[in-house]
């Protein structure tokens, strides 16, 4: 920094800064009571492999905790963090009177007072929450720093507001501008109304009213930043000093954390802090930083060792000897500074990107040519990547020209679905086609960039876009050992020491020997104006790189540097990333030996990501399953670096739609993602691989394809995985793309639910239908279902109804509970290969070689199908009453486009039958050769009639078939045993509709011929016919047969037996305690019973009161006394007593230790 040595060149410099004040104005955000200690929530970050502890106070991690931090998270992971503080720290100038003995008020930001009046003040702020060293109250009970606000989160819950926690939102909607509220029932996003980028999200606002510093009666120099208010007079219930006056600088910040868990990202979190000052005074010096304590490998981390890299805005830390807290090989932890306070109003370039003095917070007001605004043209093309040919003429205060309107091409000032709406979606940043618009909303349409404080931001516009900012960069980072508690140096409590470290430009190097690091990063000093708001955002990273390449001179971390990158993309990216597809909710039924796994649609019919311009971009499923709960058994694929990358699936299928195999771009330290292999999408799995009694944990994520085309590849992203565990590693909490299940027998005597089919004599298709239960838990008691066919036909007759040769090309099944749709597949979404294309005839048909649905209701159907199209059956074709010698001969043709069931019935009547048609063109043989006038006899009468069977007429009657003679011998008499009889129907217009098939009786014994009555019948195979329907009925009793209880009671087993120190039923874990909960099994006990269980001496040690469910015959025991004390080795007796029937069991097991 240059000094002024003249005093003449210092007023000079002082009256112009002077000038530069004024830019203040009040704040127009929301309006918020001062923080409280009751509105404290803790919360854990879990998107993505960095597991983070957080409290609402803005607070990182803790100490001496060990559940507060890991990373990765698995049993391999280890603690990396004891804190992370946000820091705002400022410098206050009071006029003073020179009178000692008065109270002196009036803050100033006129450097003639600050610089030349010897009475003037300076207060030292620094603001924060931290577990120690904070300023507090004379008594000691009341911290001096950030508090979180009531109305930004669930006042009911425990949580602060995760935006995979809805219950965890405020139940009236969010604080916008003033008092008022805004999108109940919705995500408060970054970028708008139910918006959400990040894989996980938390929000939360902070103040720091409570900071009563300098406002004390023993301060004769106070600052009052909020004159007039005061702590409790917009919430009256607030649980600490309340009616004292509003302290501290007056600052607000919103706190956001994101995580995604694409492969490329899944190893950082980002912090993004919204600092606003709401006094009613400008500050004329602020500096906004981050104070991080490092935690490498755990309990006893005096090993660090640190490095910055200037390039590249990083700092990290590693572990000299790679050696953690359990002998665990801790990763490298690393610190990204990103965003960094802006100066607006200095008249340069801070951020050297060719724009002097951008804004985030300026409004839209005129159109300007492509290259207005900019101060130095070629540096904005650098900086930005743009050519002179990509700028265009743009508003103002869109000063990167990112923002992109939309086009709205009908002219009617709303965008429909099938315009491009762009980036000018209205202040809640929901566009046309997004799963929740409700309509255009204020800004929308309007061919402008909108912001409102408190409200909103259209995309890459004001708020949401990170460039609109001259940044004033990094400008103190400090790598030093733990302070010492014995003064308040480098301390929270000691304000002017930390303006030290934070408010002086000093970017130091690290030379200090291997120990415990602090880390503080800072932007400063700059001016924060009143109503003004800045940003100031860092993401925290991990990786495994190589010892020898950390302790070198150079301290080369190559996994971490990639990462960096990825994480500079996110942020220049305006925190938007590639997300995974929508979250399936996962259904698991217990079976015996057999686990079955449902999930719905939602991830493949509803995904649209933003990132990849809003397409559904889902590919697939996977599902994982693991014995213990931070499911690391299946994470065994390793990178190039042999470090654990990706989780081996025991079950995938994917869309087939070309794309498949291993990923070539994105890739993870030289690794691939495995999109599938064109199985066709399914919604179930069967796992037949597990053990009775054994605790599994699965997850089903959905997948996307990727992004190949944007930069280097971005990799595809699969939903997280979340198993929340406490302390002492009990579950309080999943996902919902998550089930935890312990398979087991049936309970004795269980009968289980069944589903009843009803018979349907008028079936007109051939084929047949099994319904199966999978998933118990979702069937529907007494449900009845109706399932119902789609054709596609293939070929037509002229003029005759049924004359069509056709495939089922769909299906639906109803809910006749009250008429819903629960199942449907057709071309355009169906299940494997349950549809199939023909491209010869181009139709589409139901796979003949079997159709096997998702589940619904708990349910799957398979379908049996023989044929696609209809063809003639023999077997089915033939005498139903009586027996004689007849040739039927099908056409090669025509039959199959008049494929349906027929009876020839003899009469005694010489003329039961005359044909009706006389027009003998266009009949046609079994050849399908057309046959000449003078072989034709029309008008002939014969002894039987033919019926459709598969119709009725608008009597109720069967339709009676037309026939023609084929006069074989050209005589112009029907012969009966030379002659052909043709079968077919008659058209709308009087004409042969075609020839189904033929009759005759040639060379055949004229005594077998058939008899008055005798009836003959002709049928085809053919797919299901739109009248058809097929019923059943769900009868789930859950009942129990005594008779059978009794009998199955003598299969109860104790497993294992006999127990030796540990077995695989057991839950795994992995804490400091080892404190692993031993168990063993009784299997086959009836569902409601009483074990009891005794040494062998007859002492009752335990006593189990089982009440399971009716279908649950498998019960654990924990091996501890009635006492709760661990039982001692040695033989055991049980006795088992049914509470229904009152029938027992006794047995025996062993237990060795």
């Amino acid at each position: 920094m240059k000094k002024l040595t003249s005093f003449a060149a210092l007023l000079s410099g002082l009256l112009f800064l002077t000038g530069l004040w004024g830019q203040g104005r009040p704040y127009e955000g929301p309006d918020d009571p001062a923080g409280d200690i009751a509105a404290e929530r803790e919360g854990y970050m879990t998107g993505n492999r960095v597991f983070l502890y957080f409290r609402n106070t803005t607070e990182l991690s803790d100490w001496p905790r060990e559940d507060v931090s890991r990373w990765p998270n698995t049993y391999e992971g280890t603690k990396m963090l004891d804190g992370v503080a946000l820091l705002v720290g400022a410098k206050v100038y009071i006029k003073g009177d020179g009178d000692a003995t008065t109270v002196d008020t009036i803050p100033t930001t006129d450097l003639l007072d600050i610089y030349t009046d010897p009475n003037t003040h300076t207060l030292y702020y620094l603001q924060t929450s931290y577990r120690e060293e904070m300023d507090r109250d004379p008594t000691g009970t009341v911290e001096w720093g950030f508090y979180p606000v009531f109305g930004y989160f669930n006042e009911n819950g425990e949580y602060p507001a995760m935006s995979n926690k809805p219950d965890s939102w405020p139940v009236g909607g969010w604080p916008a501008a003033g008092f008022t509220k805004k999108w109940p029932g919705e995500w408060d996003g970054r970028f708008g109304r139910g918006v959400r980028y990040a894989d996980l999200e938390t929000y939360f606002v902070v103040n720091d009213a409570q900071d009563q510093e300098y406002l004390g009666p023993e301060d004769f120099v106070r600052y009052y930043p909020r004159p007039g208010r005061y702590i409790g007079d917009l919430k009256p219930d607030v649980t600490i000093q309340r009616g004292k006056p509003w302290g501290g600088l007056g600052i607000r910040v919103e706190t956001r954390g994101f995580q995604w868990n694409n492969p490329q990202a899944r190893d950082a979190i980002f912090w993004e802090y919204t600092i606003a000052n709401v006094s009613d005074y400008d500050i004329r010096d602020a500096a906004f930083g981050y104070w991080v304590d490092n935690a490498i490998g755990g309990d006893g981390a005096n090993d660090e060792l640190g490095f910055f890299d200037t390039q590249i805005d990083l700092a990290y830390s590693w572990d000299v000897n790679g050696l953690g807290a359990a002998g665990l090989t801790p990763g490298t932890m690393g610190f990204a500074y990103l965003e960094s306070p802006g100066l607006p109003y200095d008249g340069i370039d801070n951020d050297e990107d060719g724009i002097t003095d951008e804004k985030r917070d300026n409004v839209a007001q005129t159109l300007v040519g492509p290259t207005d605004g900019y101060s130095d043209l070629q540096q904005f093309l650098d900086v930005y990547k743009l050519t002179e040919e990509d700028l265009h003429e743009h508003w103002d205060a869109d000063e990167d020209q990112d923002w992109e309107d939309g086009e709205d091409i009908n002219g009617d000032g709303i965008y429909q679905i099938s315009e491009y709406a762009g980036d000018d979606v209205g202040l809640d940043g929901v566009a046309p086609g997004d799963i929740n618009y409700t309509g255009p909303d204020e800004g929308e349409g309007n061919h402008k960039p909108d912001f409102v404080e408190g409200v909103g931001s259209e995309p890459n516009f004001a708020w949401t876009d990170v460039s609109e900012s001259d940044m004033v960069g990094l400008t103190s980072f400090r790598l030093f050992a733990v302070p010492s508690h014995s003064s308040d140096q480098h301390w929270f409590r000691g304000d002017e020491s930390m303006w030290e470290l934070i408010g002086i430009d000093s970017l130091e190097d690290y030379s200090g020997s291997i120990t415990n690091l602090i880390e503080v990063f800072a932007s400063g000093p700059f001016p924060l104006y009143q109503g003004q708001t800045e940003r100031i955002s860092m993401s925290e990273l991990h990786s495994y790189d190589q010892l020898p390449g950390l302790n070198s001179e150079d301290h080369t971390a190559p996994a971490l540097f990639e990462l960096k990158r990825i994480v500079q993309v996110i942020y220049e990216k305006d925190y938007r990333f590639a997300q995974p597809p929508r979250m399936p909710t996962l259904t698991a039924t217990e079976g015996d030996g057999e686990v079955i796994l449902t999930w719905d649609d939602i991830a493949d019919t509803k995904t649209r990501d933003p990132f990849v311009g809003n397409v559904n971009d889902f590919e697939g499923y996977k599902v994982y399953r693991s014995t213990d709960k931070k499911m690391s058994d299946p994470e065994i694929i390793t990178d190039l670096y042999g470090t654990p990358t990706y989780k081996l699936p025991i079950y995938q299928c994917d869309l087939k739609d070309d794309i498949f195999g291993f990923t070539d771009f994105g890739l993870v330290n030289g690794v691939g993602y495995n999109l599938g292999t064109e199985t066709g999408i399914t919604h179930h799995f069967i796992d037949r691989s597990v053990q009775n009694g054994r605790t599994y944990y699965y997850a089903v994520v959905a997948y996307d394809y990727g992004a190949p085309d944007i930069g280097p590849g971005i990799a595809p992203s699969e939903n997280n995985v979340v198993i929340e565990l406490d302390e002492n590693e009990n579950v309080i909490g999943y996902g919902k793309n998550v089930a935890i299940v312990v398979p087991h027998p049936p309970a004795a005597g269980y009968i289980p639910p069944e589903i009843v089919p009803e018979d349907n004599p008028d079936l007109i298709g051939s084929g047949t239908y099994t319904a199966e239960i999978l998933a118990r838990g979702s069937l529907k008691p007494n449900h009845r279902y109706r399932l119902t066919f789609g054709l596609d036909t293939v070929a037509t007759l002229s003029n005759y109804a049924h004359g069509l040769s056709y495939t089922n090309d769909s299906f639906t099944v109803f809910d006749e509970m009250d008429s819903s749709v629960v199942y449907h597949e057709d071309r355009d979404r169906y299940v494997g290969e349950n549809i199939v294309y023909d491209d010869t005839l181009d139709y589409y048909a139901l796979n003949r070689n079997g159709v096997a649905t998702d589940v619904f209701d708990g349910i799957r159907l398979e379908l049996d199908l023989p044929v696609e199209t209809p063809i003639f059956d023999y077997a089915h074709s033939g005498w139903v009453v009586g027996s004689g010698d007849i040739h039927v001969t099908p056409t090669v043709r025509e039959s199959n486009l008049l494929p349906w069931r027929y009876a020839i019935i003899f009469s005694s009547d010489p003329a039961a039958y005359t044909g009706q048609i006389t027009n003998r063109s266009n009949v046609r043989d079994e050849n399908d050769h057309r046959l000449s006038y003078t072989e034709l006899l029309p008008g002939a009468s014969v002894d039987f009639y033919v019926q459709n069977q598969s119709f009725v007429d608008s009597s109720g009657n069967y339709e009676l078939m037309d026939i023609m003679v084929h006069d074989v011998n050209r005589n112009g008499v029907y012969d009966r045993f030379i002659d052909r009889v043709l079968v077919g129907p008659l058209t709308t217009n009087g004409r042969w509709g075609g020839t189904a098939f033929i009759i005759d009786f040639t060379n055949i014994d004229t005594l077998n011929y058939p008899r008055p009555g005798d009836q003959y019948q002709v049928d085809f195979k053919r797919p299901f016919w739109v009248t058809d329907t097929l019923r059943f009925t769900v009868h789930a009793t859950d009942s129990v047969d005594e008779s059978s209880l009794n009998d199955e009671m003598d299969r109860i087993k104790v497993v294992p037996n006999p127990y030796i120190a540990t077995n695989a039923m057991e839950p795994a874990l992995a804490n400091a305690s080892l404190n692993q909960r031993r168990r063993l099994i009784f299997t086959h006990i009836p569902a409601q019973c009483t074990i009891k269980i005794f040494t062998v001496s007859g002492v009752l040690v335990d006593e189990i009161q089982v009440d399971n469910p009716p279908d649950n015959g498998l019960v654990h025991w924990d091996l501890l006394t009635r006492e709760n004390l661990e039982i001692a080795a040695g033989m055991y007796l049980y006795h088992v007593k049914s509470w229904r029937t009152g029938k027992e069991k006794l047995g025996k097991f062993a237990v060795i230790k």
